[in-house]
């Protein structure tokens, strides 16, 4: 009797102690999520505040680029490649101190892009592992981002397809319910290649499939019923087809 309830103790130890790998998941994803946000928000920033030194660069690399520029020069004079943009330009001169900080804050930039890419190589490796049949649906990124919105994996598989379809857009419904704006057709579905790449009145109706879909492949997957993301995706791929050519 002591031998077992040593054993029971045990197995509940080390249940306990185990990681939750779905709640690990859904942090990654959502500090991916708000990772790329600040990152954009601060590139923006970055490409204004250099425009006042050569505003000609900024066009002509993207905002996207210019901080891989500025970590190999940051005045006019020190960027091989560009001079005939700089001979032209209606920028005002940097000094030492504003020079150092450019330079400081696109490096920070940089090494930013590098972690989040770090982040999304482990959503992108732990998705599928986890929930495949979403996965295989609508991409890791997006499957983790999906279960995110909806509080768990077993949450989203008790969904109805109809609140699935406009996870991530509550805002937009709340002003839709109290007679602001129209109903949203999508949350982040938006983002899943079948409904990004139709045109706009098509894009509801594509969501709406994607989430029956992925109802059902959250199902799957919480449960234990195999994998059926392939078919899942299959039959996507065939809506998404029939809307393209209607």
């Amino acid at each position: 009797m002591s031998s077992r309830r040593e054993e029971a103790l045990e197995a509940a130890r080390q249940e306990l102690s185990s990681p939750d790998r779905e709640t690990h998941l859904i942090m990654a994803v959502r500090f991916l999520d708000a990772a790329e946000s600040d990152t954009g928000e601060n590139r923006e920033r970055l490409a204004d505040w250099y425009s006042v030194h050569f505003p000609e660069l900024v066009d002509e690399v993207g905002r996207e680029n210019l901080p891989g520029v500025l970590e190999r020069g940051v005045r006019r004079s020190e960027l091989d490649g560009f001079s005939s943009l700089a001979e032209g330009s209606t920028g005002s001169d940097l000094t030492d101190e504003e020079a150092d900080v450019l330079r400081s804050a696109a490096r920070r930039l940089r090494s930013g892009k590098a972690e989040i890419e770090s982040v999304r190589a482990f959503v992108k490796s732990e998705a599928p592992d986890l929930m495949p049949s979403l996965s295989r649906l609508l991409g890791p990124v997006l499957a983790a981002r999906v279960v995110s919105e909806a509080g768990g994996l077993e949450k989203l598989a008790r969904m109805p397809g109809s609140t699935v379809q406009v996870l991530g857009a509550e805002e937009a419904l709340f002003r839709h319910l109290y007679g602001e704006g129209s109903s949203p057709k999508h949350g982040v579905l938006f983002h899943h290649e079948f409904v990004e790449d139709l045109p706009e009145e098509d894009r509801g109706k594509m969501a709406r499939f994607l989430a029956n879909k992925a109802v059902i492949a959250a199902r799957v997957d919480q449960y234990g019923e195999g994998d059926k993301g392939p078919e899942l995706r299959e039959e996507a791929q065939n809506r998404f087809r029939e809307l393209i050519e209607a």
